[in-house]
């Protein structure tokens, strides 16, 4: 429903109730929208026994509860993002503007919905900041033990030191974190589904799907695809279908293999430190092997389901790369942890909490109509030294919308998104636009608008739309 606001003044009782019966908070935009899954914090045993000597022994390991991407991050994931990092001083490789789209017979390989590839795991580190940023959440990745540099540039083997675990920011999964989604909770299985491969929920080689030799869109495998019969596609055709992917979770198995932070030890899992809660992997000063390679996991379009090559596209099943190398069928899925920068997040009243005026650092000057006791995230209506009259929404990281009245016309209200990482630069919804918040300063090919109450100007320019 579409709000109607005059140039009049009206008293905060009248709008406060106004608001509070009419407008109803907006959907969440695509463009910063995510599709995560929620994995509890929980035990799971991890490996498996006589196949590979690197996957054993089966160990008890705990990780905390994360949020996981549902499908592989896609080409269009990826080149969104990374238009907006090269203008804010990220740099990525050459080999990650050549990725493979499907088979190279294939006429649907100018879609963006196939998984990105060609990416090292340097390109994945920088990507995942730059994709915490562009959505106004804390990146992970930084250049020093203090962490006051994002890791935006070059090929650096970021210590264990340099990463922020708990940062509300986008990350590539540790191994452990990556096999207990995968699994989804189930024990002893080799693959999501069962102990046996399946044509119809993932992409292998001689698979028998229609991108054989390539790869798939994300997400077409859900147990209901016909598969072609062809000769080792090992009793995928035509296949009953599963319920549901355990978590929801699509690709695990085949199409891209996804990169994760861990360096590669074949003996791991014999040494007691892979027992450590939340365990992120070996150090790479300690590890047996004799050269240094980063852990891949999943397996992809190229692998087969041989027993004579250790059936590499179980779950357990632990691949290994160089980390500059970048490869058709290695990708990414990325995790984040549990934590979300609200907006109002240490917010200090001034005096006692009573008299509903409040400080923040990053945003300055409040009064709030009510408040809630519910997690300290919402206030209500809020006056501010700047905006005038707003309604911020504030609960979480993706949920910090601010609703502002009126716009130039004085007609219709409309709502901007922002994060005390992304500030001053807000997201307005009805432009999918980023603009750049100057309180009281002309700029050239800006917005501005009257502000409600007391009609003082707020410039809005958007240097994000190319």
């Amino acid at each position: 429903m579409a709000l109607s606001v005059t140039n009049e003044r009206l008293n905060t009782v009248k709008l406060f109730i106004y608001c509070t019966l009419v407008l109803q908070p907006v959907s969440i935009l695509n463009a910063v929208a995510e599709n995560m899954v929620e994995v509890n914090a929980s035990s799971f045993y991890m490996g498996e026994n006589d196949i590979q000597d690197d996957e054993e022994p089966i160990h008890l390991v705990r990780v905390s509860s994360f949020h996981v991407d549902r499908y592989e991050v896609t080409v269009g994931d990826w080149e969104e993002v990374r238009d907006w990092a090269l203008l804010n001083d990220y740099e990525f490789s050459l080999e990650q503007y050549y990725p493979l789209r499907g088979s190279f017979n294939n006429i649907e390989t100018s879609t963006t919905a196939f998984p990105m590839n060609m990416i090292n795991w340097f390109d994945a580190l920088k990507w995942c900041n730059a994709r915490s940023e562009y959505f106004g959440r804390k990146p992970v990745y930084y250049l020093n033990a203090a962490k006051s540099e994002v890791y935006k540039s070059g090929e650096i083997e970021i210590d264990e030191s340099f990463v922020e675990w708990d940062a509300s920011g986008y990350r590539l999964p540790t191994e452990a974190e990556w096999e207990k989604a995968a699994r989804g909770g189930r024990i002893g299985m080799k693959y999501p589904w069962g102990s046996a491969i399946d044509g119809s929920k993932a992409n292998y080689k001689l698979s028998g799907d229609p991108f054989d030799d390539g790869t798939t869109p994300v997400g077409y495998y859900n147990g209901k695809q016909e598969i072609k019969y062809r000769l080792n596609s090992l009793g995928g055709e035509r296949q009953p279908p599963e319920d549901e992917f355990h978590f929801g979770l699509y690709d695990v198995v085949g199409n891209v293999s996804e990169w994760c932070w861990d360096w590669y030890d074949e003996d791991w899992y014999d040494d007691p430190r892979s027992l450590t809660e939340d365990t992120a992997g070996p150090n790479p000063k300690t590890v047996s092997t004799s050269t240094l390679k980063k852990v891949h996991r999943g397996g992809g379009f190229k692998n087969g389901p041989s027993s004579s090559q250790g059936e590499p596209l179980r779950l357990a099943f632990r691949h290994v790369q160089f980390p500059s190398v970048s490869m058709k069928s290695i990708g990414l899925r990325c995790v984040r942890s549990d934590e979300e920068d609200t907006l109002w997040s240490g917010a200090k009243p001034l005096g006692s909490e009573s008299s509903h005026w409040f400080h923040l650092n990053w945003l300055g000057y409040f009064y709030s109509s009510y408040i809630s006791q519910s997690k300290g995230a919402e206030f209500g209506w809020v006056y501010h030294s700047e905006f005038g009259w707003v309604y911020p929404m504030g609960k979480g990281s993706y949920d910090n919308w601010i609703f502002f009245p009126t716009n130039p016309t004085g007609t219709q209200g409309y709502w901007m998104w922002t994060t005390k990482y992304a500030y001053p630069y807000f997201y307005k919804n009805e432009e999918k636009k980023w603009h750049w918040y100057q309180y009281l300063k002309v700029s050239f090919n800006s917005i501005s608008f009257e502000r409600f109450l007391d009609k003082k100007k707020i410039e809005w320019d958007f240097p994000f739309n190319n």
